[in-house]
């Protein structure tokens, strides 16, 4: 049935073949919060790099005039504490190659939400190769330990028909296709 999400047979097959949709591919549920294949998708790893904010009272975040030089990188061992009331730009173990009539859509995990953070991933679009950018924001007055390597959102597939456009055909030119990392607006 098309545009029912994907079962976990039907995501082994598209991450087994000659061009895998994510790759690495797990799968099995391993680790705590668990990644990897899950009934209905597959849940993903966080990366070791982050893009923090600088701070400061005369910056404004514009997407349409991104102010390159505010965030900051970090590289993680193991762990990043995520401060209280605060957000940080982080990236997936994975890496994405959305075939043609695919789309992707990322929830937080529950074990997260618990604690108060709230992961933003846009739509991963049919055509779409890179690695995710993922949005943490800490909304406890606690500063919330993340789990590099862990997981920490879950996609679920659809597929349909192909688009007319696909995400390296759009007007605005696909800004983020062949990403590599964590990625400031561009």
């Amino acid at each position: 049935m098309k545009g029912a999400p994907l079962s976990d047979r039907e995501i082994t097959m598209l991450c087994a073949g000659p061009r895998p949709m994510l790759s690495p591919f797990v799968p099995r549920q391993e680790g705590k919060p668990s990644y990897g294949l899950s009934s209905f998708g597959y849940d993903l790893r966080l990366g070791a790099r982050f893009l923090a904010p600088l701070g400061g009272i005369n910056t404004i975040l514009d997407p349409v005039n991104f102010p390159q030089n505010h965030f900051r990188e970090v590289v993680a061992e193991g762990t990043f504490d995520l401060a209280p009331h605060s957000q940080v730009l982080a990236e997936s173990v994975e890496v994405f190659d959305m075939p043609d009539d695919m789309m992707g859509l990322a929830f937080g995990k529950s074990s997260y939400a618990r604690c108060g953070l709230v992961v933003n991933v846009t739509p991963l679009e049919p055509d779409w190769r890179g690695r995710l950018t993922i949005a943490l924001i800490n909304t406890s007055p606690l500063p919330i330990r993340l789990h590099v390597g862990q997981g920490i959102a879950q996609v679920v597939f659809f597929r349909g028909e192909r688009p007319t456009r696909t995400y390296s055909e759009k007007e605005s030119g696909g800004a983020y296709q062949d990403q590599t990392g964590v990625t400031l607006p561009q």
